[in-house]
């Protein structure tokens, strides 16, 4: 803090004794003497007033008695003050840095301790020095000079702060504390009225740096706690709890939230300021987050036996962030928060991508096993179940994941059938073929809604099947075959699968024909099943 006071005034010691204060009622500006007779002390019930000298006057303020004076006082000098003796003051000011505490050398985990110990000490020495220096004219620099100390140090614990957590402390302290009953407003100090005779430009210029130090030490204790979740995620080799299932989002969202409601208790300007630091910061995890989980899922997905929770996780992970960011987003830049969702999403879909994968190799290797066994052991289900844990926790992406799987696993199940022949299946199965494919179907659906409660019966085709190869009249064969287009086959893919099930059947191409041109145009898929693409003509290749 520059000096205010400009000039030099010295002193020599042994002009310490000459009286402060002569009886002398004239030359008295708002109970301030002039030059030397700056000091007084009133007695109550005589009015005389006794002579000071500075020597007394250091030792009542507890201070040596320096040999010189130099004029280095920053005190603001009060209307009606102007001639109040430099020495003085700087007795006082000598005063006031002797009774302060040192800053502490380690602030982290000293700060809370460190406040106490200045709020102790400034009350204290406005207790015991303000009455008297009140009837002596003096109160006002006192407190001044107490003013300008205390702001000076906390601009030294400002600039030595380097965590949000120190931050808020100094803040909530000067903003609360401070100016309360406990310091300033203490009730000790209630006729000298201390708060009414602080310089509020101090606290603002304060107040202006602390707000922008702040948003500094959230950026960074943001980055730093965010790094620690994501390290702690990337070592993360067990997920056998829902502690664990949620705990990679819930500690992003406690992380930001914890730095918004604390600056919400100390401002009501600052929270916008400080959700948009942390959502940047948030941005920049996610695209390491994204970068390092695409490329562990990826490698679990390789796996015999891969751990499907995990990728469960991730899609519950994502869903939960992508709705907090777009709830809590108000007044965040749209740029910052579509970025954010579109790498959430981006997310989701690999994710979902390789789930997917997993499903139909799992499909695929027990399906081909199953159609060419002797044996007839209905397998794949048991798979299902030991490769997607029962969970009571993320229900709506395990739901989401089964009922994807469910119609991958039917879609499978039938391209399989129609390339095996039904000779061998009568054989190998029973006569009834679609008996067999009935009592699939529905082992097939309570496994699905054993894992996924609720989940969608996606079992119709399989069933429809069956009525299609029993079915003998062709009227009844294009009827038949119009409710499995329209409520069962669903995507184009699916819907490609008629004409083959119909040539396998044994129909030839003239009645397969007939059957289609019958569906509404909107449900006909190719007409002649010779002319369909290559994938398709590999279903059936076995009728060639």
């Amino acid at each position: 803090m520059k000096n205010l006071f400009k000039g030099r005034n010295k002193v020599r010691r042994n002009e310490s004794r000459t009286p402060l204060m002569k009886e002398n009622n004239n030359n008295v500006e708002d109970g301030y003497n002039q030059a030397d007779n700056a000091v007084a002390q009133h007695t109550s019930n005589t009015h005389k007033e006794r002579e000071f000298t500075l020597q007394e006057l250091a030792e009542f303020l507890g201070v040596d008695l320096p040999n010189t004076f130099e004029d280095g006082c920053w005190c603001t000098v009060q209307p009606g003050q102007h001639n109040l003796n430099l020495n003085v003051i700087g007795l006082i000011q000598k005063s006031v840095v002797k009774h302060l505490p040192k800053p502490p050398s380690h602030l982290d985990e000293n700060l809370h301790q460190h406040l106490l110990h200045v709020q102790d000490a400034v009350l204290h020495e406005l207790v015991r020095l303000g009455p008297q220096l009140e009837r002596m004219g003096l109160m006002g620099c006192l407190i001044d000079c107490y003013h300008h100390q205390t702001f000076e140090h906390l601009h030294i614990l400002l600039q030595n702060a380097t965590t949000a957590k120190n931050t808020f402390v100094l803040m909530n302290w000067v903003q609360c504390v401070y100016p309360s009953k406990e310091l300033l407003g203490h009730p000790d100090l209630q006729e000298i009225d201390p708060i009414g005779k602080v310089d509020v430009l101090l606290f603002k210029e304060w107040d202006a740096k602390a707000k922008d130090k702040l948003l500094e030490n959230v950026q960074k204790s943001v980055r730093e706690s965010l790094k620690i979740i994501l390290q702690n995620e990337m070592a993360q080799d067990q997920c056998d709890c829902e502690e664990t299932y949620v705990g990679l989002y819930v500690d992003i969202i406690q992380c930001i939230n914890a730095m918004h409601n604390e600056t919400k208790k100390i401002s009501s300007e600052l929270p916008d300021g400080v959700k948009e630091v942390c959502f940047q910061e948030l941005l920049m995890f996610l695209k390491r987050y994204v970068t390092e989980q695409t490329k562990a899922l990826g490698k679990k997905a390789k796996m015999d036996k891969p751990e499907t929770i995990y990728f469960l996780r991730t899609l519950t992970t994502c869903k939960e962030l992508k709705q907090y960011v777009q709830t809590e987003g108000a007044g965040i830049k749209p740029s910052l928060l579509n970025e954010m969702v579109g790498l959430l999403e981006n997310m989701e879909a690999s994710t979902f991508y390789l789930l997917k994968d997993i499903v139909t190799d799992i499909a695929e290797s027990h399906l081909k096993k199953y159609f060419k066994s002797n044996n007839k052991q209905f397998l794949l289900c048991a798979a299902v179940q030991n490769n997607f844990p029962k969970l009571q926790y993320g229900l709506d992406e395990q739901k989401r994941v089964m009922d994807e799987a469910y119609k991958l696993i039917v879609r499978i199940y039938i391209k399989n059938l129609v390339r095996s022949s039904q000779r061998k299946l009568k054989k190998h199965w029973s006569p009834n073929v679609g008996q067999t494919v009935i009592e699939d179907a529905e082992l097939l659906h309570s496994i699905m809604s054993d894992l996924a409660p609720g989940v969608q019966q996606r079992n119709f085709t399989l069933l429809k099947i069956t009525e299609i190869l029993e079915c003998n009249s062709v009227d009844t064969l294009k009827m038949e075959c119009a409710t499995m287009q329209n409520h069962c086959l669903t995507m184009r893919e699916d819907m490609e699968l008629l004409p083959t099930v119909l040539r396998w059947k044994g129909l030839s191409k003239r009645k397969v024909n007939e059957v289609l041109y019958a569906l509404p145009p909107d449900l006909q898929p190719g007409l002649d099943p010779d002319r369909q693409p290559s994938r398709t003509r590999s279903w059936c290749c076995c009728f060639n």
